[in-house]
């Protein structure tokens, strides 16, 4: 899922890896980072086996069921990404009767029939499934967060691939998952995401991981609050 984590050099990186880290610290804990299906993400941090689960996961009404959340911490847009003979274009009807990839258990995969009506949605476990089957011409496009699409327009140059569409999630923010009832440990978090944010650590990450995004100042700011 880059930039939010992905591998690179035999050692995770990434967004998401970079700002828990951070936020460990400031904690003074020692994170152990480890990867897992997203779909797989929830049900891990609710079971006990993690305490937190850090990838970009946006906080919904179904899934504070499930788990509890942070303060959100990210928010940004989505796109869908497509060949350039597509057919689809800047306008969402462009999209009805495709075949569209998803993240399966993602905000996108949750929308897909409120932001993409009349598409095919097709469900993928990862990334690399997803873009495969848009290099393979198995699916139209790809509706996935803006800044892993750009990512996989520089992973495949010859594709020419570009994302027509584009759809604020300012209303979609991510936060960290918490086992529920354990309100200490998302408070720390909270507090620990507004140091962060105070000392410009939140920023710094955010320009390295998201160069091509417009830079939020004052109030567009963390902490965010997901509406509805």
């Amino acid at each position: 899922m880059k930039p939010y984590a992905y591998e690179e050099n035999g050692k995770l990186t990434g967004f998401e890896v970079d700002l828990i880290s951070a936020a460990a610290r400031k904690l003074k804990l020692e994170p152990q980072i480890v990867s897992l299906d997203f779909s797989a993400l929830l049900p891990a941090v609710s079971n006990r086996q993690f305490d937190v689960a850090a990838a970009a996961i946006g906080i919904t009404e179904p899934r504070k069921k499930m788990v509890d959340f942070s303060d959100g911490y990210l928010a940004g847009y989505f796109g869908v990404l497509t060949k350039p003979d597509s057919g689809i274009t800047s306008s969402v009807a462009s999209v009805k009767g495709k075949r569209i990839a998803v993240l399966q258990g993602s905000i996108e995969d949750a929308n897909a029939g409120t932001f993409l009506p009349g598409a095919d949605i097709v469900r993928f476990p990862d990334d690399n499934s997803a873009d495969l089957a848009l290099k393979n011409n198995r699916v139209a496009g790809f509706f996935n967060d803006f800044g892993p699409n750009l990512g996989i327009v520089k992973k495949y140059p010859d594709l020419h691939l570009k994302q027509p569409i584009t759809l604020p999630a300012t209303d979609f923010p991510a936060g960290w998952a918490v086992r529920k009832g354990n309100t200490e440990l998302t408070g720390e978090l909270d507090g620990a995401l507004k140091q962060l944010v105070d000392d410009g650590t939140w920023l710094k990450l955010y320009k390295k991981y998201f160069p091509q995004d417009p830079v939020p100042t004052g109030s567009q700011l963390p902490p965010y609050t997901p509406k509805g």
